[in-house]
């Protein structure tokens, strides 16, 4: 009986490890309250620099057609942990001719080393 109840113990401490690092330590993607998000100072420096870092890649690349784009919407935002962090943005963006792009972003952050890098974008 001792047995059972340590192999049950076991498999219980397993699977609570194995979901603590699924959440905790990395590999998925976990969605955040845009709005709560955005009240963070850092979080806000890190959109602001990321979609300007946006807006040079996509104006150099002739996919916008103006580099002054407002923030109408910010829809979604999402964070995975990666020997810094993931942060996704879907967003809302508008120019001065009122024309709405629909664009997502991936922004690879490490704060420690002044990190911060546009890795991915897209115009919907």
């Amino acid at each position: 009986m001792k047995t059972i109840l340590s192999l049950f113990a076991l498999v219980l401490l397993c699977s609570q490890a194995v979901s603590f690092a699924h959440t905790h330590i990395g590999g998925g993607w976990e969605d955040q309250n845009p709005q709560e998000f955005m009240k963070d100072s850092h979080n806000q420096e890190i959109f602001d620099n990321a979609k300007q870092q946006f807006i040079t890649q996509a104006s150099q690349a002739n996919k916008i057609s103006s580099t002054q784009l407002t923030v109408q919407d910010i829809k979604r935002v999402s964070t995975q942990v990666a020997a810094g962090l993931n942060i996704q943005f879907s967003v809302d963006l508008v120019d001065t001719n009122g024309k709405v792009y629909d664009v997502g972003f991936v922004v690879w952050s490490q704060p420690w080393m002044h990190s911060l890098e546009l890795t991915q974008y897209t115009i919907n």
